[in-house]
């Protein structure tokens, strides 16, 4: 949200895994297997100028500790402001991988691919991997790959996009997810006002609102797993159009307790903890099914578990299957 005061796959392999789930696998065999999830958020302010940079990532953890899938995604906003305060916000607020060829990646690259096959190139290249492989995967000053393989399908910058994948790794965990389910990423980004003017009095916040889910689906296109999170990066702007940004976004899952919902929830929840429980609620519903989900408190079933607004929630997912 943008308020005045006074934050799939395309069709390529990535994020697949080959196999079926066996029948006959024991409880302990699918638990083994961990989704994660990792929002790495930063923004920078100048002058007259502002930048949110997000980069998302999807994982699936095997039963050995090994990347069984990874999907990413990344976006990418301006604000801008002039001397007398006025404010210009984004109104395209799609990811790179929901862009697609409006994302004119492949006309200049040498390898002629757009960004998504060549983020998906990287996220098939990592899978095998240990997280520990992941985390020393080698860069150059750009940020680009120095393997030679990984150079023959991918040419674009991954530091971000290995970070991304190690927070991931490291908030992996049991949520159902078993052998040959896939991993899919959904981003939904809300951003409601488009006008602000700073004055001499105020200050005003520039923030979107950027909802990530993770999702494994099995071979029906069923959910087995799922987990959310938020990011709420903020620029200020002042009266002269300077634009200030913060040091550190941390998302709502990070924020834990400190997001002090808890003593305002009937259910006595913070938010992470809500998330869990729509996230929960997500399993072994299809897309049709999840966008057939009421997001005005209704349901019964939903209620007992999360009573946070579930719209953007409920965006995130399907986007998820948008682009698997």
């Amino acid at each position: 949200t943008l308020t005045g005061c006074g934050g799939g796959n395309s069709g390529s392999s990535s994020g697949s895994v080959s196999g079926s789930t066996s029948v006959g696998s024991s409880a302990a065999q699918s638990a083994a297997w961990r989704t994660g999830l990792g929002v790495l958020t930063e923004t920078t302010g100048t002058d007259r100028a502002g930048n949110i940079h997000t980069v998302a990532a999807a994982v699936l953890l095997d039963a050995d500790g090994k990347l069984a899938g990874v999907t990413l995604d990344e976006l990418e906003l301006s604000v801008s402001a002039d001397s007398t305060g006025k404010v210009t916000t984004p109104t395209d607020t799609r990811t790179k991988r929901q862009k697609g060829d409006d994302y004119p990646l492949a006309a200049v690259s040498s390898l002629k691919k757009g960004w998504a096959e060549q983020a998906d190139a990287f996220g098939n290249y990592l899978t095998g991997k240990t997280p520990d492989e992941v985390k020393k995967l080698a860069t150059d000053d750009d940020g680009k790959p120095k393997d030679a393989d990984l150079l023959s399908t991918c040419t674009i910058a991954v530091d971000g996009y290995r970070d991304a994948v190690v927070r991931a790794c490291e908030n992996a965990k049991a949520v159902g997810s078993a052998r040959g389910d896939r991993a899919v990423l959904g981003v939904s980004v809300r951003n409601d006002t488009k006008e602000l003017t700073a004055d001499d009095d105020h200050d005003v916040t520039a923030q979107v609102d950027i909802t990530v889910a993770a999702l494994t689906l099995d071979a029906d296109g069923r959910v087995t797993g799922a987990v959310a999170d938020v990011a709420e990066p903020a620029l200020t702007v002042g009266a002269d159009g300077t634009v200030s940004a913060p040091e550190m976004v941390k998302t709502k899952v990070e924020l834990g307790d400190s997001y002090g919902m808890r003593g305002a929830s009937s259910l006595d929840k913070e938010w992470y903890e809500h998330s869990e429980g729509w996230c929960d609620y997500l399993k072994g519903k299809t897309r049709a099914e999840i966008a057939g989900i009421p997001d005005d408190g209704s349901d019964a079933d939903l209620a007992a578990l999360c009573t946070i607004s579930v719209t953007e929630l409920q965006k995130a997912a399907l986007a998820a299957f948008a682009e698997e």
